[in-house]
């Protein structure tokens, strides 16, 4: 966690920068985030000060040429070449936006004005180079002063860039514990259909409260439980649908998938899976990215509440 209070932009560049360098130097990905006020990198490989230090104090570094090759195969460039490609006539205004299609045309395009324009555009529009170049000369020539510390827990004012609020609302990201625990009465009391998605002939309906043990079929031992709403009597019959090689739809096929993805969820966190999944509007893949970044039941908690606010913002522009 970096406390840089140097603006959007120039910590969007700062944090894009050290991501980049850290992953080339460590060998592992590494992701970041930022906001005007701080930048939180993280990686499966240790972030020695050491490795902080090499990078800042490297002269040699060339921040637009590193930021530039960071860009390549991003959704933003993506996007913005897509945009820039339908402003030279290459696709049709009324195309919609395409992420498999989106990367053919910079592949496509890549030596031309076209991603030439793109990244420019890309850039200006969210990046500032310049004064970050300016901002390490300062560090370099100890104009400023940098302060590594060790610690336990993430303090207050680092804790709106890790829950992710930041990038989505100006609301304040620390949540009122009343409400807080508002949510945690309501995610326990929630009701789930467990279903064995081996057999598909084992099924219960509980409340997440209730689950305090191991889940597995009494049936036939699996541990690989799915889990729907407690009123949705179709799963079931679409697992054994599946197991007896019956032909199925397509809607059949991706709901039998879906569950497939969170029994997964429930064989490696069990409760805690499920407490996510009761979530308003937590799917699968929301339920995934919240439990990977899980750090402790509060910052859990306040992560749902996060998305179900989120589902319902969003949920009106689906069509």
């Amino acid at each position: 966690m970096l406390h840089t209070c140097f603006g959007t932009k120039t910590n969007s560049t700062f944090a894009t920068f050290l991501a980049s360098m850290v992953s080339s130097l460590s060998g592992f990905l590494t992701d970041s985030s930022s906001d005007a006020y701080r930048i939180v990198i993280s990686s499966k490989s240790i972030i020695s000060q050491k490795i902080i230090m090499n990078i800042l104090f490297d002269e040699q570094n060339n921040i637009y040429n590193i930021i530039k090759t960071s860009l390549v195969g991003t959704h933003n460039l993506n996007w913005k070449t897509w945009c820039v490609a339908t402003k030279f006539g290459v696709i049709a205004k009324n195309i919609i936006y395409n992420k498999k299609t989106a990367r053919f045309i910079y592949e496509k395009y890549s030596n031309t004005p076209i991603v030439q324009e793109s990244i420019r555009e890309l850039l200006h529009d969210k990046f500032d180079i310049m004064h970050l170049e300016f901002l390490l000369s300062k560090i370099r020539n100890n104009e400023i002063d940098i302060k590594w510390h060790d610690v336990d827990d993430f303090s207050n004012l680092s804790k709106p860039v890790l829950n992710g609020t930041v990038r989505y609302y100006s609301s304040p990201a620390c949540i009122d514990k009343g409400v807080l625990n508002l949510v945690k009465n309501r995610l326990f009391k929630n009701k789930h259909r467990l279903i064995c998605i081996r057999c598909g002939l084992w099924q219960q309906v509980i409340s997440t409260k209730e689950i305090s043990h191991s889940i597995f079929c009494p049936r036939c031992k699996s541990r690989q439980i799915t889990a729907t709403f407690y009123s949705d009597y179709e799963l079931q019959k679409i697992i054994q649908k599946k197991h007896a090689g019956q032909k199925m739809s397509v809607d059949e096929n991706i709901r039998f998938k879906k569950a497939w993805k969170i029994s997964s969820l429930v064989e490696s966190f069990g409760q805690t899976a499920l407490l996510v999944l009761s979530g308003y509007g937590v799917g699968g893949d929301t339920a995934a990215r919240i439990l990977r970044n899980m750090i402790d039941h509060d910052i859990l908690y306040e992560q749902i509440y996060q998305a179900e606010r989120q589902y319902i913002m969003n949920k009106g522009f689906w069509n």
